[in-house]
C-alpha cells in the first residue's frame, strides 16, 4: 500500500488477509476471535495512517477524535481510507451475521470505522461502556504492548445496560496483532490502563441501516443478562 497521502487509499491486498474470514473461536457467549490480517499488512497500515496524518497536520488540518469517550485517535474516512474500510466491512459483515445473527438484523450495510490508540500519552483507558453498533469487530494492529486489556462485562438490552456485572461475565481479553474480537455492541465493556507500548486498534462499528431507521421503543430481550 505505497500511497501517496494524498490519493484515497486502495483496498488491502489479499495477501494481507490470513484467510477469507470464516473461522471463529467462542470466547464468552456472543464474544468471538477470528485471525483477520498478517503482522505485516498491519504494520503496513499503521505507516500509512501515520503519513496520512501527519501530511494532514503539516497543512493545518485538525484531526479530530473519533468519539467522546477517545481524545485521541482518528477516524479514517477523514484520511480517506473510505475504500479500504468498505472492504474490511464487506468481509468482516458475512461472518458477524452469521455469528450474531440476532443483533445483525439480517444485513449489516454499513459502519462507523476508527482507529483507537492507547500509550501513556495518548489514551491510556476507558471505562465501561457499550458501543453504537449492531456488531463490533475490534481488530488489533500493533504495536508491542503491555496491558490496554479488553475486559467483556456481560450483555444487557438497552433497559438494562447498569445492571450489575455477575462474576462470571467478566472476561479479560489480552490482544493479539491481526486478531479480530467480534461481539454485540450491546455488550458492555472498558480497557484496562496499559502499562507500556502502544497499542492501535482497528474499530468497526457494523450497523443495519433500515433498521435503524424503523426500530421502536426498548424492549428487553431473551438474550439480555440482566434475565438470569
Amino acid at each position: 500500500m505505497k500511497l501517496s497521502p494524498l490519493e484515497t487509499a486502495a483496498p488491502l491486498r489479499e495477501d494481507a488477509w490470513l484467510a477469507a474470514p470464516t473461522l471463529a473461536e467462542e470466547l464468552a457467549p456472543h464474544v468471538y476471535r477470528t485471525p483477520l490480517l498478517r503482522p505485516s499488512a498491519c504494520a503496513e497500515l499503521l505507516r500509512e495512517i501515520d503519513a496520512r496524518a501527519a501530511l494532514l497536520r503539516a497543512r493545518g488540518v485538525a484531526l479530530t477524535p473519533p468519539n467522546s469517550m477517545h481524545e485521541h485517535g482518528y477516524v479514517l474516512e477523514a484520511l480517506g481510507f473510505g475504500a479500504l474500510l468498505e472492504d474490511v466491512r464487506r468481509r468482516v459483515a458475512p461472518l458477524a451475521e452469521r455469528l450474531l445473527p440476532q443483533f445483525a438484523q439480517g444485513e449489516l450495510d454499513a459502519h462507523h470505522s476508527y482507529l483507537v490508540d492507547y500509550s501513556s500519552r495518548t489514551d491510556e483507558e476507558l471505562g465501561f461502556h457499550v458501543d453504537d453498533s449492531e456488531v463490533t469487530v475490534n481488530v488489533c494492529l500493533g504495536d508491542e504492548f503491555h496491558g490496554a486489556e479488553l475486559v467483556m462485562l456481560g450483555l444487557r438490552c438497552g433497559l438494562h445496560l447498569q445492571s450489575g456485572v455477575r462474576a462470571e461475565e467478566e472476561l479479560e481479553i489480552v490482544h493479539e496483532p491481526g486478531s479480530a474480537i467480534v461481539h454485540a455492541g450491546l455488550h458492555r465493556h472498558r480497557v484496562d490502563p496499559i502499562r507500556s507500548g502502544r497499542r492501535r486498534n482497528l474499530i468497526v462499528w457494523l450497523r443495519n441501516s433500515r433498521w435503524r431507521a424503523q426500530r421502536g421503543p426498548l424492549e428487553c430481550q431473551s438474550w439480555c443478562g440482566a434475565r438470569r
